[in-house]
């Protein structure tokens, strides 16, 4: 190394939130090679020397504050990850002053990874505050960093690291660059190469080389195409990133390129499509989008944007009613009136607009405020408005001709939120002064000052009763106050970063609080107890927002992802996939059904708040053991522990009939294939042939000397087949309820027992660990299927007979060919048993109920994971296909079916090609970047414009 003797090239500080980017650096920089012919004291093919990073390097030190020091002092240069999170960080903070004052002179590298540099906003600044200050202020000569910059979202890895590496060795980049790039395309070549290696047809290709001319171009197609199949793999890895739209652009270029991989490229795009969640078109403007409020009735939604114009929806089709221009600058906010005739906008240019939904033309200007104005509200009868600034103020104002009213405040620190109390008679005001103040609407008089917070409050709001407030601050708490007295009842601690939104539930009882630190918690309004901590958001949580019923919480997050939990519990419902930046704010519809986000990305979405979850029935007074759909997919039946078996419209859904009569539970139930009859099997050792509409039992099947674990008919319907824990399985005549053969010979109880299609198979499913075929007509044993190492739960065919699944308790569930007994696929992804399996009509897709709480849907031919469903707090039971595999019912041990739309799974390319081109991607995210371009060897062979559309050709849905 250059200069005096140092242990690392450079130190590298970062925010444990960027860990992943710091491994990752670490990683490219230790990696990196001096290229051929470039003017560096490192001979060609070194490497640059050693970088440290904690986890790499102390992860045995007793103290680690002590190791840190010790290795800034022994670093020639600072490599800085720049963030929103780093530039709050107090270590990495303390990291740059120490060597600042160890390293005069030392070079400080900025490696921008997320935010703005000096936008002076906490919420998008990156660098941190070190950067910006002298160390030492009296010393006139001592000045602030000036950081030598670089933004890897602009020049992507290769040019990121080689301008680190030539401001490391203190050469030039331009010159280093040009010799990296020849290097990294010889690198590229060898990588295509590679891959066309990995597809099988490397050696193809080099013997084309010297073969003839048409060979090559055959064997060069074929490289391609398998090349192709790699598209799906990448679709694969941005889903478990949670980049939707990355996701399916991948399997959507895959099928422009290579149809040969078409059905790869249908599972991955359905996955896509289902994990992303059901939403309109996505609405757009021309900037990003600020803001986004449904009309009290939820039939407009609106959003704002930094192009200057607010935007009026229809939410039940997405189409545009209307766009209000009038501001000069973005438009930060904006709120319908309580009689959605009337919207009120807030813009950066410092003026309010009162826009008459009736007339735009004729909009009413607020003019007052010298400062951009950041939140807006109208009063509860929506005869006043009122609006917060950073000027310092915020101001009421009569909505009906904007004239103003009153002044709460003298200019000074920004006011970041103004709301009315419920009953209209005050105002709250949260202020970057760290106060929240009450004022009183009547003559604008300062009524309370809640003093206590040790930084800016953010947000603020009264509960729905008026009688208390909850503010968020910079100071990494929230509070709960009196608001008659202004006494704080309790401070929320426990985050770790800022809080930046807080709000009560509807009824009172809950506070939810959004924070930095990447998480929203749930706490008791009324005992302040903490509740709940919402995990599983990348980076800061901006909003929280309650339904309307209080049952559901809606939080946002700069990492793109929009997140719904059960308020009451805080377990999650389901993650909304599909924006490519971060979400600004969030808000359910007033009947709870839909959700909007508004987003960077230019774009707001309107969502289906149950995403595919058609219904949830309360089925079973305890767990429900099983449950099928008839034939024709119109009804459900169920059976459960409370031995009652009911039947249900599946399209209504409504309760048909309830049918008791079983002592003790009930364990499997099927319908006849003509609907009209219903057989359980009970643990009181009985099967039952019911009429289900008179609620009458047809026949008892009686024999077995056990409980009777499952039963099913025939397709033709004239055969039924009981499974008992007695270790055998018996064929009935369906008419007479006559015992027709009993199959024996296993070693432990059944668990199951099914006709394949033709009726002249039957596969056995028991306690032995095996499942087995016999002949439905002599009972003669065909075939043993063993190799699970725990009891087989569950055995059933495919439609075309050639193929079983079997579940099983030792968490994995296979599939088998029927005629041989031999393994095509094993299904692995379990915590807990395999407690039901089931192909799907087609065939393709196999679902398996499981115990550990979740529904997984399989790819029947390889075995891959496509999409798992949650069992929200239940073990499920038995997971069954529709007729026609659009829908599959799961049956839970909390009493509840639950119908999901799993049509994705089974759908059509063109139709699934279709919507995610409508509803998934917007205009501006159906191209790969030049960045992705650039640091993907596959996309550089096979994709490398980037102006090329992954939609072109594909047919547009409304």
């Amino acid at each position: 190394m250059t200069g005096d003797a140092k242990t690392y090239r450079a130190f590298i500080s970062y925010s444990q939130q960027d860990k992943a980017w710091g491994k990752r650096l670490h990683g490219w920089l230790e990696g990196y090679r001096i290229p051929a012919d470039a003017d560096s004291s490192l001979p060609a093919g070194a490497r640059l020397g050693r970088f440290f990073r904690d986890d790499e390097e102390m992860a045995a030190a007793a103290d680690i504050a002590e190791v840190v020091e010790r290795s800034i002092d022994a670093s020639e240069s600072m490599i800085v990850i720049c963030s929103p999170r780093s530039a709050k960080s107090p270590w990495v903070v303390a990291e740059i002053e120490r060597f600042r004052r160890r390293r005069a002179g030392g070079k400080v590298f900025a490696f921008i990874i997320d935010g703005v540099p000096n936008s002076g906003d906490p919420e998008t600044e990156c660098f941190p505050a070190a950067f910006r200050r002298a160390y030492n202020p009296d010393d006139p000569l001592d000045l602030p960093i000036e950081p030598l910059g670089l933004d890897v979202r602009k020049d992507g890895k290769d040019r990121a690291v080689a301008r680190l590496a030539a401001g490391l060795l203190d050469i030039s980049f331009d010159e280093l660059w040009q010799r990296d790039r020849r290097r990294g395309e010889a690198r590229q070549r060898r990588l295509v190469a590679g891959l066309a290696g990995l597809a099988g047809v490397f050696g193809l290709l080099a013997a084309a080389a010297v073969t003839l001319g048409l060979q090559a171009r055959q064997n060069e197609r074929l490289a391609h195409d398998n090349l192709a199949g790699f598209f799906a793999e990448r679709a694969w890895q941005k889903l478990d990133d949670e980049d939707t739209l990355a996701a399916a652009r991948y399997a959507l270029a895959g099928m422009q390129l290579s149809a040969k991989h078409a059905e790869s490229y249908r599972a991955a795009l359905g996955a896509v499509m289902f994990q992303a969640g059901e939403s309109l078109p996505p609405l757009q403007h021309g900037g990003a989008v600020y803001g986004a409020a449904f009309s009290p009735e939820g039939r407009l939604a609106l959003t704002t944007s930094d192009d200057g114009r607010a935007r009026v929806w229809d939410t039940q089709t997405g189409a545009l009613v209307q766009t209000l221009e009038g501001h000069t600058q973005r438009v930060n906010s904006g709120v319908f009136s309580p009689d959605a005739r009337r919207v009120l906008t807030a813009g950066q240019d410092g003026t309010g607009i009162i826009w008459n939904l009736d007339d735009a033309d004729a909009p009413i200007v607020l003019s007052g405020h010298v400062q951009p104005l950041l939140t807006a509200a109208f009063s509860p009868d929506g005869a006043l408005a009122v609006t917060a600034s950073r000027d310092g103020t915020a101001r009421v104002w009569d909505a009906a001709d904007g004239k103003p009213l009153l002044q709460l405040a003298d200019i000074g620190v920004p006011v970041w939120k103004a709301v009315f109390s419920p009953d209209g008679a005050r105002v709250l005001t949260a202020q970057d002064d760290g106060l929240a103040q009450v004022w009183r609407t009547s003559d604008g008089a300062l009524i309370r000052t809640l003093t206590g917070h040790g930084g800016p409050v953010y947000d603020a709001d009264f509960s729905p009763d008026g009688e208390r407030i909850v503010t968020a601050s910079f100071d990494h708490t929230a509070r709960i106050w009196n608001a008659g007295t202004g006494q704080t009842a309790c401070t929320l601690s426990g985050h770790t970063d800022t809080v930046l939104s807080a709000a009560f539930s509807p009824d009172g009882r809950v506070v939810a609080t959004a924070s930095g630190d990447a998480s929203a918690r749930l706490w008791d309004a009324r005992t302040c107890r903490f509740i709940a901590v919402l995990s599983g958001h990348k980076r800061t949580v901006r909003a929280v927002r309650f339904s309307d019923d209080g049952a559901l919480l809606l939080t946002v997050s700069n990492d793109a992802t929009a997140r719904i939990w059960n308020a009451r519990t805080g377990e999650l419902a389901r993650t909304l996939l599909g924006h490519a930046d971060r979400i600004r704010m969030g808000a359910f519809s007033p009947d709870g059904q839909l959700v909007m986000t508004a987003s960077d990305d230019g774009t707001a979405k309107v969502w289906r708040a149950q995403g595919r979850l058609a219904a949830t029935l309360a089925a079973a007074d305890g767990a429900v053991a099983f449950a099928e759909f008839s034939r024709d997919g119109t009804m459900l039946v169920a059976g459960g522990d409370d031995g009652v078996v009911q039947v249900w419209d599946a399209r209504a859904p409504a309760r048909l009939a309830r049918l008791d009569g079983h002592a003790g539970k009930v364990f499997g139930v099927a319908f006849s294939p003509d609907g009209d009859r219903v057989v359980s099997a009970g643990e009181d050792g009985i099967a039952k042939v019911w009429d289900w509409r008179r609620g009458t039992v047809l026949l008892k099947l009686s024999g077995h000397g056990a409980p009777v674990t499952s039963a099913s008919y025939s397709r033709t319907g004239d055969r039924i087949v009981t499974a008992s824990e007695d270790q055998t399985a018996r064929l009935w005549n369906a008419a007479s309820g006559e015992l027709e053969l009993t199959l024996e010979g296993h070693a432990g109880t059944l668990r199951g027992a099914e006709f394949s299609p033709d009726g002249r198979r039957v596969v056995t499913a028991s306690h032995d660990r095996t499942a087995r075929i016999w002949d439905a007509d002599t009972g003669a044993l065909l075939l043993e299927l063993a190799g699970h190492s725990g009891s087989v739960g569950a055995a059933a065919w495919s439609l075309d007979g050639r193929r079983i699944v079997t579940g099983s308790d030792d968490g994995t569930a296979r599939v088998w060919d029927a005629s041989t007994g031999r393994v095509l696929v094993t299904l692995e992804a379990f915590k807990g048993n395999v407690s039901g399996a089931q192909f799907s009509p087609d065939g393709t897709r196999i679902a398996t109920a499981n115990l550990d709480q979740t529904a997984n849907i399989w790819d029947a031919a390889d075995g891959r994971l496509l999409i798992t469903l949650p069992g929200f707090g239940g073990d499920v039971r038995s997971a069954t296909f529709s007729p026609d595999g659009s829908r599959l019912v799961l049956a839970s041990s909390d009493g509840t079916l639950r119908i999901w739309d799993v049509a994705r799974q089974t759908q059509a390319w063109d139709q699934l090609a279709a919507d995610a081109c409508t509803h998934l991607l917007s205009a501006s995210s159906r191209r790969f970047s030049d960045l992705e371009i650039e640091t993907d060897a596959l996309l550089a062979a096979e994709w490398p414009v980037s102006a090329r559309d992954v939609c072109a050709g594909v047919a547009a849905t409304d």
